[in-house]
């Protein structure tokens, strides 16, 4: 999952910049890969809870009262063990959903693709028939749902207005200065790290979460019980997927959906990063970087014209964005249905 999640996600924080030629691809993963692990090791932990939580409701990891069963008649290492295996079971969805994805060239979100792998688990063995299960998974499934929307809009918001500002009082000037190529290169360097950061801190928890485990009265009952390592394995496998596949979507990203000067390449970058940084601060709970990357490139486009933006190719976006929380969701209810008579 967090290979197939860094193969997609690395063009989010330099995909302008490498599409401009203003940063070499092979630069570009390096500082990709550093800061994804730096900002999963410092500040990814904080995202492990709320992924835990939709996946508990969705009867994916163990709940206080199968903890207590468990203790109580001494099966919890089996309980640990089924835990561990249903983890996988949806990170294997999930991730063949996104390495699919990517492979068709489609721009796709992990953080969809988990929680719709998630929630297709938990509508085979939870009953959203009964008005208590809907309490409790509906907000949550709610919420993430309402990210999905709020995030492409506020990264427009952002990037729109940091463009506008800065094509009215800053290009102009800043074209004339003697260092301006190196200044650029500077900017894009520094805004592609900060995105990549925000990355790690944003979507380790997507990679690792399920095998995380607060310890419950000393009654451990999944793989991880260290907030800050779970975290940073989840950044270390997204740096793999950075390294080793990430060129295709970087260029298909940075080209083609609206045509973009250097510096304004720089902002949406800027602009994708703020909103995912300000997104995981308010809403606590993991978001989609391509949705913020995206949104922040139609932001930058609409300064110009709705003309400078290729609907068409948003459009297909969308659709992606709708089909692989919806591909996730099937696969893991048909896995559901295979192993019932395993881990019911």
């Amino acid at each position: 999952m967090g290979w197939s999640l860094g193969t997609n996600d690395a063009s989010s924080a330099f995909g302008t910049a490498v599409a401009a030629r203003v940063i070499k691809y092979r630069t570009a993963v390096i500082i990709i890969a550093i800061f994804v692990i730096l900002g999963a090791f410092i500040s990814g932990s904080h995202n492990l809870t709320s992924i835990s939580e939709l996946a508990v409701s969705n009867k994916v990891i163990a709940s206080d009262d199968a903890i207590e069963a468990a203790v109580s008649d001494g099966s919890e290492a089996s309980l640990a063990l089924k835990s561990a295996i249903k983890a996988s079971i949806i990170f294997f969805c999930a991730g063949l959903t996104v390495f699919v994805m990517t492979c068709l060239k489609m721009k796709v979100s992990s953080n969809q693709s988990i929680a719709g792998a998630i929630i297709g688990w938990g509508l085979f063995h939870a009953d959203y028939t009964d008005p208590q299960v809907l309490a409790v998974n509906l907000p949550q499934i709610g919420k993430f749902f309402l990210t999905w929307i709020l995030n492409p809009v506020g990264a427009a918001a952002i990037s729109f207005a940091l463009v506008f500002l800065a094509n009215k009082f800053l290009i102009t000037r800043l074209t004339k200065l003697a260092g301006y190529d190196k200044l650029i290169k500077i900017g894009y360097l520094v805004a592609g790290a900060f995105a990549s950061y925000s990355i790690g801190m944003n979507s380790a928890a997507n990679v690792t979460a399920l095998y995380y485990d607060h310890i419950n009265d000393g009654v451990t009952t999944n793989l991880l019980t260290d907030a800050r390592l779970t975290a940073t394995i989840g950044g270390l496998a997204i740096a793999l997927g950075v390294l080793t596949f990430s060129k295709r979507v970087m260029m298909a990203v940075g080209t083609s959906i609206a045509q973009l000067s250097q510096i304004e390449g720089f902002l949406v970058i800027i602009a994708m990063a703020l909103t995912i940084v300000l997104m995981g601060t308010f809403m606590g709970i993991p978001v989609s970087i391509s949705q913020a990357l995206i949104g922040a490139i139609v932001g930058a486009g609409l300064v110009k014209s709705p003309k400078n933006v290729n609907f068409k190719i948003l459009r297909n976006i969308a659709i992606s964005w709708v089909s692989s929380p919806l591909v996730a969701g099937i696969l893991t209810y048909l896995a559901a249905w295979a192993t019932k008579s395993v881990l019911s």
